[in-house]
């Protein structure tokens, strides 16, 4: 019952984390967002009461895992802020300098 809660809360904060995303109102973006970090509260909550229980063991990661996935995260920020600003990222630091979006 408790993972089924869980999911629920994932699921409910992804929903209000895509609401926020494409919501074009300031006001509603605002109560989304203020519904959103209840839920991510909550979320926390079940997932330490979880834990606590035994009911959801995590593996924890070592030093090197860790420093790849950081490497790996800085990497597809780079290729995001390169597409986001009209860069080509395979160009990008390439010499190849600014391809125009189409």
């Amino acid at each position: 019952m408790a993972s089924d809660c869980l999911a629920s809360q994932k699921f409910l904060a992804s929903s209000y984390n895509m609401a926020i995303t494409e919501c074009a109102n300031d006001n509603l973006r605002r109560d989304f967002f203020s519904v959103y970090q209840d839920e991510q509260n909550f979320l926390k909550m079940v997932f330490d009461s979880m834990q606590a229980h035994g009911w959801y063991n995590l593996q924890m990661a070592n030093m090197q895992e860790i420093s790849q996935i950081q490497q790996q995260m800085r990497q597809e920020a780079m290729k995001l802020q390169a597409q986001a600003g009209g860069i080509n990222p395979q160009m990008a630091g390439g010499g190849g300098g600014f391809q125009p979006r189409a």
